[in-house]
């Protein structure tokens, strides 16, 4: 590069570092989000933490449907971010206790935070990578939302995926989370690079919702066992049930 063209991009370098900086120190969840890719905990899938207030209604009324409320009843927020999806949950569910849980320390930091301005003793969030220290078969549904991906997918089609996430680690993750979920229960994944279908968790659940044609067209890539792009591939089932007996 030419001193003269160097002398040009340089203003331009300098007001991208300067809005990179201003947003780092004035917006919190781009904090929390760049933290966490500067030193990735094990099991972390998305790095971001974008999130919506009831972000997936027709789900949340599907599994209120299937289940029913009570304070028996125990719902999973996994990977809940900032607590948005926990919040939009008590409004379908009133009585049931509602758990979140975020690889991202600084996450749950905020959602403790929002809990403790209006506090609810049936609701409460920790920091997990994974379900692995929760107790099987306690859980009535959980709700894997937009967590088994990666957003640098997204922005460029590739024709393998584990320089970034790997399918052996989202099959592991399954195991964890089926395993913590009671017979009869409803599991829902949305917005995965990686289909439900192809992990060895799968046989011992039946489909019972899809996802919108038009939501699945949006929702990026997908990608097979080895980690390698499927062509062509439109998956749309979105909320399964465990099987109410193990099969023979």
């Amino acid at each position: 590069m030419s001193r003269g063209a160097l002398s040009e991009t340089r203003p331009w370098i300098v007001y991208r570092a300067t809005r990179v900086l201003y947003r780092f120190v004035t917006d919190e969840n781009y904090r929390n989000s760049a933290l966490v890719r500067l030193a990735p905990p094990r099991n972390l899938f998305q790095p971001d933490n974008y999130t919506e207030p009831d972000r997936y209604p027709d789900l949340f009324r599907l599994a209120a449907r299937e289940i029913g409320d009570g304070p028996e009843k125990q719902i999973l927020s996994f990977g809940c971010s900032t607590g948005e999806e926990v919040f939009a949950l008590r409004g379908c569910f009133p009585t049931a206790h509602i758990h979140g849980i975020d690889i991202n320390r600084r996450n749950i930091a905020v959602c403790n935070r929002k809990l403790a301005e209006d506090p609810d003793p049936a609701i409460d969030f920790r920091t997990a990578g994974s379900a692995a220290g929760e107790d099987p078969d306690s859980y009535d549904a959980i709700f894997c939302m937009a967590i088994f991906r990666h957003g640098a997918l997204g922005d460029r089609v590739r024709d393998r995926c584990d320089d970034l996430i790997r399918f052996q680690d989202f099959d592991n993750a399954i195991a964890d989370l089926t395993r913590a979920l009671k017979r009869g229960g409803l599991l829902f994944i949305e917005n995965s690079h990686f289909r439900f279908s192809d992990t060895s968790a799968f046989p011992d659940f039946e489909v019972v919702g899809e996802a919108r044609r038009e939501q699945r067209e949006t929702d990026g890539p997908i990608y097979d066992r080895d980690n390698r792009l499927i062509a062509g591939v439109n998956d749309r089932d979105i909320a399964f049930r465990k099987a109410k007996r193990r099969a023979r």
